[in-house]
């Protein structure tokens, strides 16, 4: 039946069809702008629209970008607040939420990698309060996501820090 109907709007109507937009299905398989209806009824952030959130968080928080730390987290401030303005009235909120700590990690990496040298991470990780065995991870051969995921950056870039410094989460926009 679909494909009648596809042919008779390509042939009378000399439209083209978008199979990608066009289709027919039950209400958690498909996407409305931006958003789906889960099994239970209830809408959530479409899984389309929350890889275009990893994607731009990869973007954001890649090291090699020469702006200050204020320019990132008016950035990003900018973007997530304008996100979560679109996709808070999602009354399904677990797939967003789960991503915090992922994009906190992405944070983390990217100051990791603006330290530049052991000196240079000995300093901040000092300056942020770091003291004796954390000083340790400074000297670590290790890549920055995986240093990332690491106590001593967890431990001295803690999420009440971050949140301190300006770089807001979707939760922390919610309980607004």
């Amino acid at each position: 039946m679909l494909a009648s109907v596809t042919g008779w709007i390509k042939q009378r109507l000399r439209l083209e069809v978008n199979a990608d937009k066009s289709g027919v299905g039950h209400p958690w398989e498909r996407k409305f702008p931006g958003f789906r209806i889960n099994r239970q009824g209830r809408t959530e952030a479409a899984p389309q629209s929350v890889e275009r959130l990893k994607t731009k968080v990869r973007d954001m928080w890649r090291s090699c970008q020469s702006v200050s730390r204020t320019k990132l987290r008016n950035a990003w401030r900018a973007y997530i607040c304008g996100w979560w303005a679109d996709y808070g009235l999602a009354e399904e909120r677990r797939n967003i939420f789960g991503l915090e700590g992922w994009i906190r990690r992405h944070i983390r990496k990217c100051f990791w990698e603006r330290w530049h040298s052991v000196a240079g991470r000995l300093r901040h990780l000092k300056q942020l309060g770091a003291r004796g065995r954390l000083l340790k991870v400074a000297f670590s051969s290790k890549g920055a996501w995986g240093i990332a995921k690491t106590g001593t950056l967890q431990t001295v870039l803690n999420n009440q820090r971050l949140r301190g410094l300006g770089f807001l989460m979707p939760s922390d926009l919610a309980a607004r």
